[in-house]
């Protein structure tokens, strides 16, 4: 692996926190025992939180998004958790599982969880929780190929997978919150402002666009569990989208942890008393996505090759991120420890290096020999991707390509990715999807809808058996993974150009729990005799 810049990371990736709201408005409800957490005292532990937006809501069976994800943990559970090591399980809400045959899965349930309001949680409510997520259709990434739940007895329940591929139970039981059919069907929001979980807090106040705050759920049903969730009192988030605002307020001491610091405003806080910075590989690897319709000029696969080897990563990682980034070997990334499928051998190579003379063979070999050729490149419009654009468009430049750039806010862009005409090539980021198997991130990009072709708009068909080989339960292995990316690499549908660094910033009084180098979990966090915030 060829590094830009590598910086150590001191603390664990693993935890979970999962979040348990029982009340949204502006004042807390008394009358509720969940809320009533205690006077403030010299023990007590509050955390301020800065975040970049309001989550908008807390659906818990509709699609999701990284900042909703970021505070749910604290008051929604799911079955198992996966925080603690990576590729395996945490029992929370369910004991314990077993294979009893191929794409069957028996999982039995602890007896005694009930929600904050008080509400307990049997068979009967998890079978309603996957059936509501399968009849609403919006979490396929995150459940397209579980086929079934049904109730065995009261603490019982058999899930059946077709086809059982690895990673498919795994991120099922951990990414669907299970709640209170009961609740759920009283609430005239669907949980979406009025949230009631089984996890480990509840909401206290909840102001649109300036912060959420949580305490403690003083009724939690698994205070006593390996979990050990409940490290702090309250957690306040405030929605704060500026970096520069975002290092005033920590300066001043108005908030414990930022995710949101861009590299220049968390280097001002390297080496500060009181402060201390964490550089953690972010799990997304930035990569370019080719439009391989047989309409598109980039059907043409030495095409394709040759504007991989003209574009130079290690200069956008230097000159957008501040070299706070490295060049990845493959589209995942190589540290964090985020897979258990890590080819080691694929850190012998970078794909792609950037190498001019080579690009120019590509192009002649292409039949483009003089360039001559204009190409649109889509975006999502975020300024470290509008520059990304720019450097990629000089770099075409050098060997005879226009580029022109198009630039749509996030709802278009995600519009526009599925409509061949509408791009030549694209940003885009190869994620994990919150699973530990690398061919798991993969498969969202390759694996083909029902006209056969997949994301990149190619109807491969090799490419899709070796995709179901790296993914099939019975057939995954380091050897079929290493043959898919092999393929990958050859056929280059898409070009992994860098990984990068997430720069988080606390007080020193505390030591955050980082889940996948993305979600602080304050709850799981630790923090010092002398913390003190009592207000």
């Amino acid at each position: 692996m060829k590094k830009i810049m590598k910086r150590s990371v001191a603390f664990l990736i693993a935890a979970v926190m999962c979040i348990s709201l029982a009340a949204c408005g502006s004042t807390t409800d008394k009358s509720n025992p969940a809320t009533d957490s205690g006077k403030e005292g010299a023990n007590y532990i509050k955390v301020v939180i800065a975040s970049a937006a309001d989550p908008g809501n807390y659906l818990p069976f509709n699609a999701t998004n990284s900042v909703r994800d970021q505070m749910s943990y604290v008051f929604y559970e799911g079955l198992f958790e996966d925080y603690y090591k990576t590729g395996e399980l945490t029992p929370v809400i369910a004991s314990g599982y077993e294979r009893t045959g191929d794409g069957v899965y028996l999982i039995t349930m602890n007896e005694n969880v009930h929600d904050s309001q008080g509400n307990p949680i049997t068979a009967d409510d998890v079978v309603f929780c996957y059936n509501k997520i399968l009849e609403i259709g919006e979490r396929k990434n995150d459940c397209g190929e579980l086929q079934s739940v049904k109730k065995i007895d009261d603490y019982k329940v058999e899930m059946t997978f077709t086809p059982d591929l690895v990673g498919a139970f795994e991120r099922v039981v951990t990414a669907v919150s299970i709640v209170s059919q009961e609740a759920y069907e009283k609430s005239t929001t669907g949980f979406s402002s009025d949230p009631i979980g089984t996890g480990p807090y509840v909401i206290k106040a909840w102001l649109p666009g300036s912060s959420i705050t949580f305490v403690k759920d003083e009724s939690y049903w698994n205070k006593d569990g390996v979990l050990n969730n409940q490290n702090c009192d309250e957690i306040e988030v405030r929605f704060i989208a500026e970096s520069a605002q975002v290092a005033i307020e920590l300066e001043t001491r108005s908030v414990d942890f930022a995710y949101n610091l861009s590299t220049k405003d968390a280097a001002a806080f390297d080496n500060k008393p009181g402060f201390a910075t964490e550089t953690v590989p972010y799990t997304m690897v930035r990569s370019i996505g080719f439009n391989c319709d047989e309409s598109n000029v980039f059907s043409n696969q030495k095409l394709r090759q040759a504007v991989s080897y003209a574009i130079d990563g290690a200069a956008i990682i230097q000159s957008i991120y501040d070299g706070k980034g490295a060049l990845p070997n493959v589209a995942a990334v190589p540290e964090g420890n985020y897979f258990v499928d890590y080819v080691e051998s694929w850190n012998d190579s970078i794909p792609y290096e950037y190498n001019l003379e080579k690009a120019k063979e590509l192009m002649a070999e292409a039949g483009y020999p003089d360039g001559g050729i204009t190409v649109r490149l889509m975006t999502k419009d975020m300024p470290e991707y509008r520059s990304t654009c720019e450097v990629i468009q000089a770099y075409l430049a050098e060997i005879g390509i226009t580029v022109e750039i198009l630039t749509y806010e996030n709802a278009l862009y995600q519009t526009y990715r599925y409509q061949p005409e509408a791009y030549d090539f694209y940003l885009c980021q190869v994620a994990p999807n919150g699973q530990s198997y690398v061919p798991c991130g993969w498969k969202w990009y390759l694996q083909a809808g029902e006209d056969g072709k997949n994301t990149f708009f190619s109807d491969d068909l090799h490419m899709q058996e070796l995709l179901t080989a790296a993914l099939g339960r019975d057939t995954h292995s380091e050897e079929t993974v290493d043959e898919l990316w092999k393929y990958i690499e050859e056929t280059n549908c898409m070009y992994p150009y860098a990984y990068t660094y997430t720069n988080y910033v606390h007080v020193d009084a505390m030591k955050p729990f980082i889940f996948l180098g993305q979600d602080c979990l304050p709850n799981l966090s630790t923090y010092s005799d002398s913390w003190a915030r009592n207000k």
